[in-house]
């Protein structure tokens, strides 16, 4: 199993050089197709005259602005991928709706290592979302971006639809790695299932020729269960965390589970997440 296509969210100005520099080394090591995609919004202004008529120069001002936005980020494109195999899209849309969309034609989505400073969702996607809705795995770039070359994993293991999907999504990295860390965190009463889900684990990665793959259980339980997690990702000094993602849609945007946040924001680790 390998991902032969891989996907991401390419924005002007130099705000996704780190992402997209991490996309193309990736994209080359595994001889695959990196399909670029530039997608943005034009927000909404309540903006009106003294007469109460909507005033349209603003609206024709940001279609400009989109549309040269829209072009800087193929420039963007065309100087840091070109050495990769590569594909190009361009839509005016919300970025993460667009993904999405988007993620039917790749294995992989690369998220992240963005430079732009904003979390405007006209301009650039909302990774919780994108985890939940794409139905693909997503790749989370830390903010210092940096190549890639997973040799120590951290499976955040939690029995559940979404881990047994990240598990299966992450095999290509898994196979590769040195040392894989199979970790199940929970109460004294939950010890005993743990190191018995995590073996299991462990024994299916080993038999796909995984090497080096231990079951590893610590005690935690509510805030606990988040620091124990981070603490094993630092004292292995984990290059991949790969864990599910968990949230829900409430009203009219997505909620994330506390773990999930968490290694959202790791600021020096690769993430692996699959809902």
């Amino acid at each position: 199993m390998t991902y032969r296509t891989l996907l991401t969210h390419v924005q002007p100005y130099g705000w996704s050089d780190l992402r997209l520099e991490m996309a193309t080394a990736l994209a080359i090591d595994l001889d695959a197709v990196l399909i670029g995609l530039a997608a943005e919004s034009v927000p909404i202004y309540a903006v009106s005259d003294p007469y109460g008529m909507a005033a349209p120069q603003l609206t024709s001002i940001l279609v400009e602005q989109q549309t040269k936005n829209l072009a800087d980020a193929h420039t963007r494109f065309l100087e840091l991928a070109g050495r990769a195999q590569t594909q190009w899209r361009s839509i005016r849309d919300l970025p993460t709706p667009a993904m999405a969309r988007a993620a039917r034609s790749a294995d992989l989505i690369v998220v992240g290592g963005s430079l732009s400073g904003t979390g405007d969702k006209n301009y650039a996607v909302d990774i919780g979302e994108l985890v939940l809705t794409a139905g693909r795995p997503v790749l989370v770039v830390p903010q210092e971006g940096g190549f890639l070359a997973p040799k120590k994993i951290v499976i955040a293991w939690k029995d559940s639809r979404e881990s047994r999907r990240a598990v299966t999504d992450a095999m290509p990295f898994l196979e590769k790695a040195d040392e894989v860390m199979v970790l199940g965190v929970g109460s004294a009463e939950d010890a005993e299932s743990l190191h018995f889900e995590t073996k299991d684990v462990a024994d299916l990665l080993a038999r796909h020729g995984v090497k080096s793959c231990r079951p590893t259980v610590a005690a935690g339980t509510g805030e606990r269960v988040e620091a124990e997690i981070l603490a094993h990702i630092e004292d292995f000094d984990a290059d991949l965390v790969v864990a599910g993602g968990y949230g829900h849609s409430r009203a009219t945007e997505w909620v994330l589970g506390g773990v999930t946040r968490t290694l959202l924001h790791l600021p020096k680790r690769y993430v692996l997440l699959s809902h």
